[in-house]
């Protein structure tokens, strides 16, 4: 092997691109920054912290306690604090209306969303799916927290950019089961199941 030939394998070995891409110089529509990959692994060790902050906030979720309505703590409070300092005169209106004559109910809907986000996250099973409901519940708790008194808004702009980081990436695919669960959606996907296509992409 010649000088020249060893220096073209390490380059290709370094180069950022995928397979058959070219960067904007060499005419091709794929932008080289868009393309570039990086190791899985950290984004999927932040995952797996992110989602045991989702189920350390489920824990205080109390149904014993109604929600914190017996004891005026808990999900009860924040929720008080929400409609004493509403940022969306619409959602406090929804808050007063909707969700505190029918308490119990959105408790539970509230702990088992939590618990769900923290488990599909830390154990990364349809790490997608998980992220998603993240981003949903995240952005409901922003629109009702950031007018309360206190309350760093910074926060909540990263409890929602970190479960678009992993909806976008995949990060169930490293240390979690979508590792092993993943690959075979796709193979039998490629085989013509559009319901493990589906699935494959929850992963």
């Amino acid at each position: 092997m010649t000088p020249l030939d060893s220096a073209s394998l390490v380059a290709a070995r370094v180069s950022p691109h995928r397979s058959g891409e070219t960067d904007m110089q060499g005419g091709n529509s794929v932008a080289g920054w868009l393309s570039t990959t990086a190791p899985l692994w950290p984004i999927a060790l932040a995952r797996i912290v992110y989602g045991v902050l989702w189920w350390q906030q489920s824990k205080w979720k109390v149904p014993s306690d109604d929600f914190g309505r017996k004891s005026g703590g808990g999900l009860w409070y924040w929720v008080q604090q929400e409609i004493q300092y509403p940022t969306v005169g619409a959602y406090k209106d929804f808050l007063v209306n909707v969700m505190i004559p029918n308490w119990t109910v959105f408790g539970y809907m509230t702990l088992a969303t939590e618990t769900f986000i923290g488990v599909t996250l830390i154990l990364g099973l349809f790490t997608r799916l998980g992220a998603f409901v993240a981003v949903g519940m995240a952005a409901n708790i922003t629109i009702g927290i950031l007018s309360v008194p206190h309350e760093w808004v910074w926060t909540y702009v990263m409890l929602i950019m970190f479960a678009a980081i992993f909806l976008l990436s995949g990060a169930g695919r490293s240390l979690g089961v979508d590792a092993f669960l993943g690959p075979r959606l796709d193979g039998a996907g490629a085989a013509g199941s559009r319901v493990a296509r589906l699935l494959a992409w929850l992963t």
